[in-house]
């Protein structure tokens, strides 16, 4: 099975700078919703936050390789126009 040309564009960098901000996106995001939550429980409001940025953090992680893709085809596009 051959690979898609958008396959080759990110490295293995951009996929280990993904998935640390990707993480630091979920624990900021489970920390600013806990007082979002509906329950008086202080760890029941934590779990809920928790589980409420799972979503929101795979989102940041689609859109941040999404722009990349872009990103590094628009560049790769300039130098080959420059040659």
């Amino acid at each position: 099975m051959e690979n898609a040309a958008y396959q080759k564009l990110l490295t293995p960098l951009h996929i280990v700078i993904g998935l640390v901000l990707t993480f630091l996106v979920y624990i900021m995001m489970s920390y600013l919703l806990v007082p979002f939550t509906f329950s008086p429980d202080a760890t029941v409001a934590q779990l809920q936050a928790c589980l409420t940025a799972v979503p929101i953090a795979a989102v940041f992680w689609f859109a941040y390789h999404m722009f990349m893709v872009v990103l590094m085809d628009q560049k790769k596009q300039k130098k080959e126009a420059t040659k």
